[in-house]
């Protein structure tokens, strides 16, 4: 142990490789609590909201519809209360409203107050008489709003309180819980490796160290303890420092927009036992990896030379890897349960390390390849390193291959995924608002009493044919047309049908509420219409069912657009709205934070591959020091020096992403097929987009190799091969 810290002190190009080894594993350590946090963070926003979820039935009637102002989302509750008394509220709800009462998120209490009424304000009818707070709201900037309303008046699910159910419900088999475990997977294991790898930096230096102590006569043991010593400290920094990072930077994860908006600070804090398992295991991890790379010098007589050689068999691993993620797809389509995904997820883990493990065999093929065809000197000496020494040799492209496997798997599923986010599907006309599921036809009266736009009384209903039953407006067509897209009207009662409807037997209309059926009349004239939503009939051929409407459209402009949404809102509490606008700010949401996750993931799997390529690079660098230093006494210019480091990281670079872009778009496409609420054959499309992070492997390679420039100016300034 003094002997280490003795050699410790005494060494800076030891120091400097501390420095490196402490830097990369703080990055390592930071990136691993972040990710580890994401998941705590989606469950106490989960929790936070528990309470909207229906609950033991009771005397409290809620509807819960969505709302939509400016672009952004409304969460609105309508409540009514049949028993006088109190009514246990969440945490964060001050109390229930009664009549003529509302209770506001601090978010939505603001955004009232800046704008008109008539726009905003009026949807709440009633004395604000309380802010929610922390604890009931998803997210810091949330809009909700309670609204109080009299017994009777809301149609809702009956609840007890406003405590939502205690049951925990299972999302392991909603296809956000599967994405984020594969985000985790895929982001956590280039973490790994980067730490890892930052136990194997200067790794020829300490070779010829552990050579020196067998030969002065150290033991095993007493050559490993310098070893680990040495690594120990870097590791136990940077360990350190990552951890004491993590909770002021999680004020910086908070600020990331999800599903419409940021995160409380809290949600991203560390838990402090998750923190110590980190801090414990970085240093063990790096230190035991050091010393297992270093075992075969140790193990075998001082003084023996052993060229090390790769391994065919490194290929059965990724074989392996494959075989196995390929079988955990086969048990999660044919076996449920909320645990089917874990073999799914150790599977793509296990594709990310195979990448790692044959990594050196593709390096090995390309130092054959440019050493048995190539005759100039930078890519000749680079391709002698690169079969000398293929595992050190990739060493420093590790992260950044499994970067590319990462961002090639994120754009094969986000190119499919963006194909199901759901708009404004076009059925109505942008200008209507239609409010569906209408009990009292009396509410759309008072409806036109509170506007002065069109209000088209409807009903929502089904028509029967042959058997197949079609979902059907009945409503004068004229006024129909206005609201629906693709209807064209002509004179005279008649159906309106986007398919052929079989006639041979009696067609029949029922309202969407359980009323009984009414036929047609016999020869009733069937037209043909573009819409493929409704089937139209017009009022006249069943005017029992039309004398009772259930759904109500209303034709707004731009200027009266809000105006007209709070009219029918107050006049029809806890009713489901159809609006595009809102469709759209959905879809909207939905896409930007599939958008946002794919980027910020492929920012970090850069930023873990660019790191270990630049640390590895400067650390082969200062292993290296001898020979740089006597080939530039030997006359060999140090530009091409620079160009001889530069193909080193990019050759096998170029070569492993190739392969890394293949492995993560079939892996991606396997994901795909067992993703909750996809269908099994969805088409895929092979865009160019896919091959995009080869290239940007390539880049943030080069980029990492220049950080060796600054280190090899320091070896060539000593001109003489024995100066260290």
């Amino acid at each position: 142990m003094r002997l280490a810290i003795t050699l410790f002190r005494g060494d800076r190009r030891g120091r400097v490789s501390a420095a490196l080894i402490a830097s990369g594993v703080a990055v390592g350590v930071l990136l691993v609590l972040w990710l580890l946090a994401a998941p705590n963070a989606l469950e106490a926003r989960k929790d936070r909201v528990a309470w909207r979820e229906a609950g033991p039935e009771g005397s409290v009637t809620v509807a819960s519809t969505a709302d939509e102002f400016g672009g952004r989302l409304i969460a609105r509750f309508d409540v009514a209360s049949a028993e006088p008394g109190e009514v246990a509220v969440a945490q964060g709800i001050p109390r229930l409203p009664g009549p003529g009462e509302v209770v506001l998120s601090p978010a939505l209490a603001d955004l009232v107050g800046t704008v008109p009424a008539a726009r905003l304000g009026d949807r709440f009818p009633g004395a604000v008489v309380g802010l929610l707070g922390e604890g009931a709201l998803r997210f810091p900037d949330e809009l909700v709003a309670i609204v109080g309303h009299p017994p009777g008046a809301v149609d809702g699910r009956h609840v007890r309180d406003l405590l939502g159910s205690s049951v925990e419900v299972d999302e392991s088999g909603t296809a956000l819980f599967l994405l984020t475990r594969i985000g985790l997977v895929v982001l956590v294991v280039p973490c790994l490796v980067l730490v890892a790898s930052v136990g194997r930096l200067t790794a020829a230096k300490r070779e010829h160290r552990l050579t020196a102590l067998r030969l002065a006569g150290a033991t095993p043991r007493q050559a490993v303890v310098v070893i680990a010593v040495e690594i120990a400290v870097g590791a136990v920094v940077g360990s350190a420092l990552g951890v004491a990072l993590a909770w002021p930077s999680s004020h910086l994860a908070a600020l990331v927009p999800w599903e419409g908006g940021t995160w409380f600070p809290a949600d991203f804090a560390p838990d402090p036992l998750v923190a110590f398992v980190a801090a414990v295991c970085a240093p063990v991890l790096v230190v035991g990896a050091a010393v297992l790379g270093h075992w075969r010098v140790v193990a075998r007589a001082p003084g023996e030379v052993r060229v090390r050689v790769v391994r065919w068999r490194r290929l059965l691993i990724g074989c392996g890897a494959f075989a196995l993620f390929f079988a955990g797809i086969a048990v999660a389509r044919e076996v449920g349960g909320p645990r089917r995904f874990e073999v799914v997820l150790a599977g793509v883990a296990g594709v990310a390390l195979a990448l790692v493990f044959t990594g050196p065999v593709v390096t090995w093929l390309v130092g054959r390849l440019f050493v048995g065809c190539w005759r100039g000197p930078a890519t000749l000496l680079a391709g002698r390193r690169l079969v000398g020494d293929p595992v050190a040799a990739f060493r420093g492209s590790a992260g950044v291959v499994i970067a590319v496997f990462t961002g090639s798997l994120a754009l094969t599923m986000v190119t499919a995924l963006e194909r199901q986010v759901r708009f404004d599907d076009g059925t109505w006309s942008p200008d209507a608002i239609v409010a569906h599921d209408i009990t009292d036809p009396g509410r759309i009266d008072a409806l036109r009493s509170a506007t002065d736009a069109p209000v088209l009384p409807m009903v929502t209903g089904l028509l029967t044919a042959g058997g197949r039953s079609n979902s059907a407006l009945v409503g004068r067509c004229a006024d129909v047309a206005k609201v629906l897209t693709g209807l064209t009207c002509a004179p005279g009662p008649a159906v309106y049908a986007p398919q052929p409807l079989d006639t041979s037997r009696p067609l029949r209309v029922a309202g969407s509420q359980g009323s009984a059926k009414v036929e047609l009349p016999v020869g009733v004239e069937v037209r043909a219409h573009r819409s493929a939503s409704y089937v139209v009939v017009d009022p006249e051929l069943v005017p029992t069912v039309a004398a009772r409407p259930n759904s109500v459209a209303v034709l707004t402009t731009p200027e009266n657009r809000d105006t007209v949404h709070t009219a029918l809102v107050r006049a029809i509490p806890g009713v489901s709205l159809q609006d595009g606008e809102r469709a759209d700010a959905v879809g909207a949401t939905i896409l930007e934070d599939l958008r946002r996750a794919v980027v910020i993931g492929l920012v970090i799997a850069a930023l873990l591959g660019g790191s270990g390529a630049a640390v590895s690079a400067v650390g082969s660098v200062i292993d290296r020091r001898r020979t740089f230093s006597a080939l530039v006494v030997a006359g060999t210019p140090v530009p091409l020096l620079r160009r001889v480091l530069r193909r080193e990281v990019v050759l096998p670079v170029f070569a492993s992403t190739l392969l890394a872009c293949g492995a993560g778009f079939g892996v991606g496409l396997g994901l795909l097929s067992v993703t909750p609420g996809l269908p099994h054959d969805l088409d895929t499309p092979l865009t160019p987009w896919i091959a995009a992070p080869a290239a940007a492997g390539l880049l943030v390679s080069l980029i990492a190799a220049t950080a060796c420039g600054v280190a090899l100016r320091g070896v060539t300034a000593t001109t003489h091969p024995h100066g260290d």
